[in-house]
């Protein structure tokens, strides 16, 4: 139980001040009989009513700075924003290869600016992007069927017809193989495949529609997914591979990885024999290969919100202890390996710049050590303190700068927030131009910023990790420090070994919600994906606090997509679609991973108050459903209530808004798998599932 805090401000300004000395007019001035408002006495005694009231408030305010000021001595610092990350897809002017032998490489540097457009109403959002991208012609080398692996196609193609499928009549997994050069990175390409087959009737499947499946190879003998483009000018024109000449393209994704396929080591792309609708047909014949070229259109990367700042000069050291620099923007991303703070140095005759350390704190320090502090948040850089010990002496932690010489960063980034949430297609003004590069642009929502951490949060914080104190025993400890790693982590749970885990002895696993608070508001499941990024800072940041013998797990948890059908009678007098998003709403609302910022009333019955999102493992009751929807204001009657729910995989959802029919679908993801309808009272989930909402629907019936 938590102590109780006293509250200092307990007067109130009407009922204990003005009344109370009105009341006390007849004692000591009893000649004073006007107490009607206009009276001049009377506003002096509202007056000082007023200044009391205030005084009171601020002395209230003495118990937080007190708390403040004792969390300052425990080092608790506010943690930085974070930064909204997205894939930025570059497209070339023209496809590669230019022509048959030509091998020019389209190279985006590290640290490219990509921006948001500025209007009178808003301001350019920057992002950089965070790698070197080199976008090459691909070199397709290798054609082979899975029946005869041994042999390549690829050379004798117009020599002798390729058949792609089992002959004479193609089985479900039949495959054919398309393998490229292992020394050029082809992650994050744009491909397309130029066919020459023999033309046939097609006889049995659906041209536009074919009973295939495309996958890549994603490393240690794993395929994903990947379906053909529908963006325009990228559209399947093979028929299936029976018309005489067509192209395809894909978009492959950035965890595409060299494999090896029955011995021979590639980038893989395959195409299956598979029939997942009545109406797509199947094969009576095998598709007869004459040619095939490959051409890449451009390629993705990653980037993060965030501007880059060179070489900045913060001033001259004073040659004292514990001086302090502020950097000109803040607040300041994670330095990365080659970001840090460098200062001038006399060696040999000759004024030069010795780079510094970061570390977190002095407590290690000596007098010799290069160290430095980073506040983040606020952008301080501070150097080490003379301190006094016990004993009278005085001790230095950290080298002290010589006297003036020069302090600069070598780089920093800086940026962050929920301002960096942009919407899909609104990243594509290129700050500086690259050599045959068209233009770029976001085909999905940036996610991940978050503000910076509020004194509210910090408090709570500060709980957690005085129990936790700097190590991980206990499951609360792993979770607690787990969210310390990065703002980008929103929910953490962690499994231990047990009667509902196939954990081994000593393994603990981690179940991460990453912060996607703008992505699920606009039924973005996508956003729900762990980016393994995360999970290595995660799991960089866990390693000195874990115990040598656990062995940790970072995965993100199994998500149930839910929907719900409602059918309502609205009250009288109230607006129908306003009723009917009222609903949708609230449901999504309830039925999610992460709590909305504002949780909406309806539902605190049954949320409770320290409700993150939905509990892990815990059962849907459509009984709750009914009490939820029956209490939103303007519903009269709640006539039925239907859920139907199917399991949910981030990385293979579709992005709202990005497939607006069948002719614009997202090139990269595929299809999702069917829903399923509740029988039962109630859905019960796995003890590592959660559920999320998809599409709700809602009639309204009148009687």
């Amino acid at each position: 139980m938590s102590l109780p805090t006293p509250n200092l401000d307990d007067l109130r300004f009407q009922r204990d001040l003005v009344d109370e000395a009105r009341r006390r007019i007849i004692r000591y001035c009893p000649e004073w009989t006007d107490y009607n408002l206009s009276d001049p006495g009377i506003t002096l005694i509202e007056l000082f009513a007023w200044m009391t009231e205030l005084l009171t408030y601020r002395l209230n305010r003495v118990p937080d700075k007190n708390y403040i000021k004792f969390l300052e001595l425990l080092g608790l610092q506010l943690q930085p924003a974070s930064s909204a990350r997205v894939e930025l897809t570059f497209r070339l002017s023209t496809p590669f290869p230019i022509s048959a032998e030509d091998n020019t490489v389209a190279v985006v540097p590290q640290g490219v600016e990509v921006a948001t457009r500025a209007t009178d109403e808003e301001r350019e959002i920057i992002f950089t992007t965070d790698s070197r991208l080199a976008i090459l012609p691909p070199k397709l080398t290798q054609l082979r069927r899975e029946e005869d692996f041994v042999k390549n196609y690829l050379p004798r193609l117009g020599v002798e017809t390729f058949y792609a499928f089992s002959q004479p009549r193609p089985k479900p997994g039949d495959m054919f193989y398309l393998g490229f050069d292992d020394a050029e990175n082809l992650s994050g390409h744009i491909l397309k495949f130029d066919f020459v087959c023999e033309e046939t009737q097609a006889t049995g499947v659906k041209r536009s529609d074919p009973p295939w499946v495309w996958e890549c190879s994603i490393g240690n003998g794993q395929w994903a997914e990947i379906t053909p483009s529908n963006f325009p000018g990228e559209k399947d024109t093979t028929g299936g591979l029976n018309n005489p000449r067509g192209q395809l393209a894909f978009y492959l994704p950035l965890t595409l990885k060299v494999d090896q396929v029955h011995g021979r080591t590639a980038y893989w792309l395959r195409c299956r024999v598979e029939q997942r609708r009545e109406e797509q047909g199947m094969y009576t014949q095998s598709p007869r290969v004459v040619g095939v070229t490959a051409y890449a259109l451009g390629a993705t990367t990653r980037a993060t919100h965030a501007v880059a700042v060179k070489e900045e000069v913060l001033g001259y050291t004073s040659g004292t202890p514990g001086q302090v620099f502020h950097v000109q923007h803040a607040p300041v991303l994670d330095l990365r390996p080659s970001e840090t703070i460098e200062i001038e140095e006399l060696r040999d005759g000759e004024l030069v710049f010795s780079p510094w350390t970061r570390v977190n704190d002095f407590s290690e320090s000596d007098h010799f050590d290069r160290h430095f502090v980073l506040e983040a948040s606020s952008g301080e850089v501070s150097f080490g303190p003379c301190i006094r010990q016990g004993d009278g002496a005085m001790r230095q932690y950290g080298r002290v700068p010589e006297a003036n010489r020069m302090v600069r960063f070598t780089q920093y980034r800086h940026g962050g927030g929920i301002i960096g949430n942009m919407p899909a297609g609104r990243i594509e003004v290129l700050k500086s131009a690259i050599p045959y590069i068209d233009r770029v642009t976001n085909m999905v929502r940036a996610e991940g910023g978050r503000d910076a951490e509020t004194l509210e949060e910090a408090q709570l914080r500060a709980r957690r990790e005085i129990r936790a104190q700097q190590r991980a025993v206990t499951a609360e400890d792993y979770e607690s420090l787990a969210k310390l790693a990065s703002r980008a982590v929103a929910r953490v749970k962690c499994r231990a070994p047990g009667k509902d885990t196939l954990l081994p002895p000593g393994t603990l696993e981690l179940l991460i919600v990453p912060a996607a608070f703008d992505g699920l508001k606009l039924g973005d499941l996508t956003k729900l994906y762990l980016d393994p990024e995360l999970a290595k800072t995660i799991d960089k940041h866990l390693d000195q606090f874990r115990l040598l013998t656990t062995n940790l797990r970072i995965r993100e948890p199994r998500y149930v997509g839910v929907k719900v059908l409602v059918e309502i009678v609205v009250s009288e007098y109230s607006q129908p679609g306003a009723v009917q998003a009222r609903v949708i709403d609230s449901l999504k609302d309830f039925i999610s991973p992460l709590a909305a910022e504002a949780t909406n009333s309806v539902a605190s019955d049954i949320m409770d108050s320290d409700w993150e999102g939905w509990p892990f493992g815990r059962a849907l009751f459509v009984s709750e459903v009914y009490s939820l929807v029956q209490k939103i204001a303007g519903v009269k009657h709640v006539l039925d209530v239907q859920i139907s729910w199917r399991s949910v995989v981030p990385a293979k959802e579709k992005v709202p808004g990005a497939a607006q029919d069948e002719e614009d679908s997202q090139p990269t993801r595929p299809s999702a798998a069917p829903l399923r309808m509740v029988d039962q009272k109630k859905l019960d989930i796995p003890a590592d599932a959660l559920l999320c909402s998809l599409e709700h629907e809602v009639k309204i019936t009148e009687l």
